[in-house]
């Protein structure tokens, strides 16, 4: 079979701020096949994905080995190659347009300027954005940035596209609409994909998955054989009526050091699902269980669930390989003089109809709930649906426009410096101070919540262990990968044991097996009695959650557990297909005329998408600046999936210029 890349040998290293050397990429060794068209890349944060991309897209040079490209009978040029960052590289003051229109001359695009106009218009029109032409980049919502930034990385017509998580951060709505995109012109254009990802359903559709450790690739296959070397270890926990699965599971987490069989599990689809040590049985499994629920609150008897097999999940081998040779994820389980949650029923928030106007423009509506002394609590939206807004608010950094909110009884416009000591916060952006190390940042948190002393150490300590930081004791904060940012955000909003925690996307850009760990530490928290409220984007989250909700352009359209909402038994559906259908119900009756359902652009590799009558294209953020008053045209009903009709002739034809 003919191949269109070879990487043999290749190397990367880097220079840490001490002055001390790293390797990012060992001795890596590579080869795509032509009928190989999506590739996706999968690993732990500061694995090398990034880099390997970089290199790919030329805008880093391997240290040694080789790298053989071709795309086709010509020379590679630059405008053969787009490249999607992390950070997606916008220019957050320029309009839509301007950046547009900048990234497509910066590839080489050589048009007279009329029809150049033209040509960037319908792509805009066909990611659902052309009525924000005008509109500063900074004002736009999170999957509004990612799809300008997919936008001008395609604006070229690449023969191959790299992205670097390209999801990330985005609603499930708005994730489904950015595949829609990609697969379509991948179709349409038989191009080449390299993606990396933290959504292993994305990578689960691939032609060709890598796993990354290291620096180096651990495995190169389908994803279909990745999960056959799981397919002996998968097991599910499905409780009798009456018991909470969430409440088991986090117990179970809280508790896991103590397994001899069990190197993960999480809350999933109403039950528990298990990833076992290689080589235990269903027996020696059977009886780690009826060990281990001894020591859990509630406690159960083998006559309260039923254990079984199950399928594999891309997740489980992901976590199978993350863990080779390591510890199962597992947290120091809570004191039992702790586990006992102390009036339990005390409503802690009491949220009572606040609103909140940035102008004309309402980010909330008349919310109204409550959370109660260790739970966790789900909020649950797309992007733009006033959540982060609703957070602030609680928090005290932000006044609500009306309403009252009240923590522990006392009134938050009257106790606000008394409530903040109480709080931990994690916001959506890195916060902290980016030129100091992850010691410093730890410490200078600690100290400015009074701590000294050895409760100081201690503490720092903790949170190193807790969140894997100790590698990076001394690095630059703003040197730090993107997940290690995250887990470093979330180290120094815990360090004070806050009696609230707020999660505003806290595991955004990090990987299942961090993911995990952080949810082990939550549960801990929980069981302990901290009241918690979370944001997230990946669903599956929110199965740890006791309740949550689901908001959308500011308003409330359901509150519940997740068994209220997802329903029980051979029926239930997943919490990503519930959200989906409550906010497309939502804007069904609320649009005079809906949209049809698009169609989808490989409906054997990702579900379907829905036309962009989304969030992102109702409104911007909480914050809205324009450069334009002139009104633009509606998209289509199919602007997630189609591309101007030139497409194909512009990538046969060759690189412009």
């Amino acid at each position: 079979m003919e191949q269109w890349l070879r990487l043999a040998q290749v190397d990367k290293h880097f220079k840490k701020e001490d002055g001390t050397s790293f390797k990012a990429l060992d001795q890596i060794e590579l080869a795509l096949n032509t009928d190989e068209h999506l590739i996706a890349l999968i690993g732990p944060d500061g694995s090398g994905k990034s880099t390997l991309l970089k290199i790919l897209a030329g805008h880093y040079a391997a240290d040694a080995g080789s790298y053989y490209l071709t795309l086709g009978a010509e020379p590679v040029m630059a405008s053969d190659i787009g490249y999607m960052s992390q950070t997606l590289g916008l220019y957050e003051d320029l309009s839509v347009g301007t950046n547009l229109e900048l990234f497509a001359k910066l590839r080489d695009i050589r048009e007279p300027q009329d029809q150049l106009t033209s040509y960037l218009d319908d792509l805009l029109t066909q990611v659902g954005l052309i009525k924000f032409k005008d509109y500063a980049v900074g004002a736009l919502s999170g999957g509004m940035k990612q799809k300008l930034a997919l936008t001008c990385a395609l604006s070229a017509q690449p023969k191959l596209l790299l992205l670097d998580e390209p999801t990330v951060g985005v609603d499930p709505i708005s994730r489904r609409e950015l595949w829609a995109i990609i697969l379509h012109y991948l179709k349409q254009t038989h191009s080449y994909c390299v993606f990396s990802s933290l959504y292993l359903e994305e990578a689960d559709r691939s032609d060709r998955t890598i796993f990354i450790k290291d620096g180096k690739l651990i495995f190169i296959g389908t994803s279909a054989e990745l999960k056959t070397q799981v397919q002996a270890q998968c097991f599910k926990l499905n409780l009798s009526a009456g018991h909470s699965y969430q409440q088991v599971a986090r117990s179970l987490m809280c508790h896991l050091s103590h397994s001899t069989t069990l190197q993960d599990l999480c809350p999933r689809l109403g039950r528990i699902d298990l990833l076992t040590k290689q080589g235990t049985t269903q027996e020696q499994l059977k009886q780690d269980l009826e060990q281990l629920l001894k020591l859990c609150q509630p406690k159960l008897s083998a006559q309260d669930y039923t254990l079984s097999a199950r399928s594999p999940l891309l997740e489980d081998a992901y976590i199978n390989l993350s863990l080779h040779g390591s510890s199962p994820i597992s947290i120091t389980e809570p004191a039992p003089e702790k586990a006992e949650i102390s009036a339990p029923d005390k409503v802690i928030i009491d949220v009572q109809g606040i609103k909140k106007q940035f102008g004309s423009f309402t980010a909330v509506h008349d919310s109204n709930f409550k959370v109660y002394r260790g739970e966790i609590f789900g909020l649950l939206g797309p992007n733009g649906a006033g959540k982060t807004t609703t957070f602030r608010m609680i928090c005290a950094l932000l006044n609500p426009s009306a309403g009252k909110i009240l923590i522990e009884g006392m009134s938050l416009s009257n106790a606000k410096s008394s409530v903040r000591a109480t709080i931990g916060y994690v916001a959506q952006k890195f916060c902290l101070y980016r030129n100091l190390t992850v010691q410093q940042n730890l410490k200078y948190f600690a100290q400015s919540y009074g701590m000294t002393g050895a409760y100081l150490k201690e503490r720092m300590a903790a949170m190193l262990e807790t969140f894997n930081l100790k590698p990076y004791l001394n690095e630059i904060a703003i040197n730090l990968p993107f997940g290690v940012q995250r887990s470093l955000s979330m180290a120094c909003a815990l360090i004070h044991e806050p009696s609230i925690l707020f999660l505003d996307e806290a595991t955004s850009g990090a990987d299942p097996t961090s993911r995990r760990s952080f949810w082990a530490m939550i549960a801990r928290l929980a069981a302990q009695g901290t009241t918690i409220i979370v944001t997230t984007h990946f669903m599956e989250e929110a199965e740890y959650c006791d309740r949550f909700l689901i908001q959308d352009q500011g308003q409330i359209l359901i509150l519940g557990r997740p068994d209220d909402i997802c329903g029980q038994g051979p029926d239930r559906i997943s919490i990503e297909d519930a959200f989906i259908n409550c906010i497309n119900e939502r804007r069904a009756r609320t649009t005079p005329a809906a949209n049809p359902q698009a169609p989808s652009a490989d409906a054997d590799r990702m579900p379907t998408a829905q036309a962009p009558n989304d969030a992102d294209t109702q409104a911007p953020t909480e914050t809205v600046a324009h450069t334009s008053t002139d009104a633009a045209a509606q998209p289509p009903a199919d602007a997630a999936t189609q591309l101007p009709e030139d497409a194909a002739a512009r990538t046969q034809g060759g690189s412009h210029g």
